[in-house]
């Protein structure tokens, strides 16, 4: 079921799934060249196209994609989300790109589906009970 959707620029080509209470603390400083997510405990950040090239579109489903489900995600990862509330956007948490999502406390999966591997502009994410 799809849950939120946006378009918008990404302006650090940053898109930031993390719990509303994550201080970013566990995420790394430095990313790796051609790297697609890097995740930590609270958060996850994934490579996106920058705002300069185009918009990206993000979708939020709950617990299946909601077409082409024959894809394989890009990632899946596990995160702890003890707010109940998952903030999807970019890293400065901008109102015009950010999205809410309420979520049992508790820890999830998200499956990431890009639509290129690298710097996409469209990214599926699909919140999954751990």
């Amino acid at each position: 079921m799809l849950i939120v959707q946006g378009t918008a620029p990404y302006p650090w080509g940053l898109l930031v799934v993390s719990d509303a209470g994550s201080t970013f603390q566990e995420l790394p400083e430095q990313l790796p060249p051609g790297w697609q997510f890097v995740a930590a405990r609270d958060a996850v950040v994934f490579s996106v196209e920058h705002r300069q090239i185009a918009d990206v579109t993000v979708r939020v489903w709950r617990d299946q994609l909601g077409h082409d489900g024959g894809r394989a995600p890009i990632s899946s990862v596990q995160l702890t989300v003890a707010s109940g509330r998952l903030v999807v956007g970019d890293v400065e948490r901008s109102p015009e790109i950010t999205m809410y999502v309420e979520q049992e406390p508790g820890i999830c999966l998200i499956d990431a589906y890009f639509d290129v591997p690298l710097a996409p502009e469209t990214v599926d994410l699909v919140i999954r009970p751990a």
